[in-house]
């Protein structure tokens, strides 16, 4: 009986043991929440809800982001294959850069590092705004594979539609252009749309066109038209900001 009872005690014990050890491994066990995402396909594509998740995500002034350059693959079927950026904005006084991607999956992820200054640009949202309305049904060509590409500019430069297209972007819409002229020290943003083919080596492009905002053209030199007539952009084509914060984005 003796023995019997001090068995008992002991299995008891063990019992109470694996219990409490099972609960501190429940406890202890922490998963990571998942990656944000976002919707797949072009034809709607969500930049600025992508915008609204890194900059809730990363903690930065939103005030002070300024885009770097813009990357975009789509498929035949508008479905977004790559998609990075980069930006830089100050974070709790520091100021770092950040690369963002989003996989084919629709997953955001991004790392970041501490630099010392920031190139002059806009406003992430700015560009996000009009990058997501370009009408890319229309600039597809057969095969549908689409690469958009999006750079910071400034100086002395031409462009021509004798070379490639050229086109404004206002409100979803594009109109031809037939060549823009920028003699400015301010920032704009060239937005460079190439057909896409896959072969051996990977994904090849071949420039198509370049797009640009009326916001960036307000800033251009010259602007002529197709019939040879100057483009006046039409009056708000320069919005002040974002979330209505003045002079938001230009940093130099």
């Amino acid at each position: 009986m003796k023995q019997s009872h001090i068995a008992g005690i002991a299995l008891t014990f063990c019992i109470a043991f694996f219990a409490g050890a099972l609960f501190t491994n429940v406890l202890a066990y922490n998963p990571e929440p998942p990656a944000p995402s976002l919707r797949q396909n072009v034809y709607g594509l969500p930049l600025s809800e992508m915008w609204a998740i890194v900059r809730d995500q990363t903690g930065i002034e939103n005030s002070t982001a300024v885009l770097g350059d813009f990357w975009l693959v789509i498929d035949g079927d508008g479905a977004v294959e790559q998609l990075n950026f980069e930006f830089y904005g100050d974070d709790a006084g520091l100021l770092r850069w950040y690369r963002v991607a989003a996989s084919s999956t629709g997953k955001v992820t991004w790392d970041s590092r501490k630099v010392e200054k920031a190139p002059p640009g806009e406003h992430p949202l700015i560009l996000f705004t009009e990058i997501e309305r370009i009408p890319y049904r229309e600039l597809a060509d057969e095969n549908g594979i689409l690469i958009v590409s999006v750079g910071s500019q400034s100086g002395g430069l031409g462009y021509d539609a004798g070379y490639r297209p050229l086109f404004a972007l206002r409100q979803g819409e594009i109109i031809p252009l037939k060549s823009v002229a920028f003699n400015t020290t301010e920032p704009w943003y060239s937005i460079d749309v190439s057909h896409g083919t896959k072969d051996g080596s990977g994904l090849v492009g071949t420039h198509y066109c370049t797009i640009f905002t009326l916001r960036d053209l307000t800033r251009a030199e010259r602007v002529y038209c197709p019939d040879g007539e100057l483009f006046w952009p039409p009056p708000g084509s320069s919005p002040a900001g974002v979330d209505g914060l003045s002079g938001l984005g230009v940093v130099s």
